[in-house]
């Protein structure tokens, strides 16, 4: 069976051209986002905005402890979990006992 070059020509041919050009822009676009991270970082380096050594100590400082605190949430958590298993378990006892006196 012959091939259709009228439906190649119609359909295949500029399915592959679109194709062609999504995988261009997506190059454009790689392309256009480095140059502007580039003139970003420039731009903030020359008005001295940037992120200096001691804002950059300041928040490592803030990241360590976060991450120290981290640990202490589980412990906290279990600790509540506790207090409310004995309140529960003193209001059940309250009530209980105020039931039985009021017979």
């Amino acid at each position: 069976m012959p091939y259709d070059w009228l439906w190649i020509e119609n359909v295949v041919f500029p399915l592959v051209g679109m194709g062609m050009g999504v995988l261009f822009m997506f190059g454009v676009y790689r392309v256009a986002m480095r140059w502007i991270d580039r003139r970003h970082e420039r731009l903030m380096t020359e008005r001295g905005s940037g992120a200096g050594a001691g804002e950059l100590q300041q928040l490592r400082a803030r990241v360590e402890a976060l991450e120290d605190s981290v640990g202490r949430v589980p412990e906290l958590e279990e600790r509540l979990d506790f207090a409310e298993r004995l309140l529960t378990q003193a209001k059940h006892d309250w009530l209980g006992a105020g039931g039985e006196s009021g017979r």
